[in-house]
């Protein structure tokens, strides 16, 4: 909140360049890169629009796994831009080769660790460099990175089409605020940039962020906390029956055995939000699924205590 008062007496201008200097040299600290390859956006979703709007000006087909980030489907469709999503397996992995083989020529996209499984469909960045070398452009979804230490940002030097796309939306607790970043290549960044109107980041958007990123061991403490719990409750779950994949986010994917609609409202009735996949379009195949978010200890206790009365266990043999 400091850096937040200290810029609010600039809310009536679009642009504090003594603000934006110091924003991109905390960005530069943090990545690693020069300020070339850096550029920010009112959130990382916003970004996103961009690659959409990317992709329905260069007329280009988007390759993505499938399932992935929810608000994804809609958005093409809205855009008329067509996509191919790839299934993953029935543990979540992602078939490499395949991936690779339709990719030629397109638009990539590809979360890691994935959005709503959780897990990390790559262990290292030597496939995405694979992918920049046949795709027209890669993104490469990095909003948990904190939670996962994965990054494609050494490879943007080297691949001008690759964007590793970053929020402060959830390690460093700034949702509302709405900031997000890449990291990308020269011919990446001019795309992007040829789309957008300039100034959409608000000044106090912009100096929660400087006031986040000087904060680096708050953020650091928030996700072992975050990382301790998930994997708590994950392994309780698993204890009564309930599998999901292993999480490298602030999330875990639980495999409820049955439709999760139910289950879905009785925690709402009490006062506990959770993504049921079941509710939505494009996820049919899994209406089993209940992504949830990680808390505070004590509100996850209070989770499993829940939704433990809730379902009825099924049998261990």
């Amino acid at each position: 909140m400091e850096y937040v008062s200290k810029y609010a007496e600039y809310m009536n201008v679009y642009y504090v360049e003594e603000l934006r200097e110091e924003l991109i040299e905390e960005l530069e600290k943090y990545s690693g890169l020069p300020r070339e390859y850096i550029e920010f956006y009112p959130s990382s979703s916003h970004v996103l629009t961009l690659m959409a709007a990317l992709a329905k000006a260069l007329d280009l087909e988007v390759v993505m796994p499938h399932p992935t980030f929810h608000v994804l489907y809609p958005l093409f469709r809205g855009f008329r831009v067509k996509y191919i999503p790839i299934k993953l397996s029935e543990s979540f992995e992602l078939n490499v080769e395949v991936f690779l083989k339709l990719a030629e020529g397109k638009l990539v996209y590809l979360a890691n660790p994935n959005n709503p499984t959780g897990n990390m469909l790559l262990a290292n960045t030597d496939y995405v460099a694979k992918l920049a070398k046949v795709a027209r452009y890669v993104f490469v979804d990095e909003v948990y990175y904190e939670f996962s230490g994965f990054t494609a940002k050494d490879l943007v030097p080297e691949f001008d089409n690759v964007v590793a796309v970053r929020s402060l939306s959830k390690a460093f607790s700034l949702a509302g605020a709405r900031f997000g970043y890449v990291l990308a290549g020269k011919n990446a960044m001019r795309a992007l940039n040829s789309l957008r109107i300039g100034f959409e980041t608000p000044v106090t958007t912009q100096a929660a962020a400087l006031g986040a990123l000087r904060e680096k061991a708050y953020m650091e403490r928030v996700v072992r906390e975050i990382a301790s719990t998930r994997d708590y409750v994950r392994g309780k779950l698993a204890e009564t029956g309930f599998w999901g994949p292993p999480s490298k986010t602030n999330f875990i994917l639980v495999d409820l055995n049955a439709p999760c609609r139910n289950t879905w409202a009785k925690l709402r009735e009490r006062g506990i939000l959770t993504m049921c996949l079941e509710n939505t379009e494009d996820f049919g195949e899994y209406a089993n699924y209940l992504r949830v978010t990680i808390g505070k200890r004590k509100d996850m206790e209070y989770f499993l205590e829940t939704l433990l009365s809730i379902l009825q266990p099924p049998r261990v043999y």
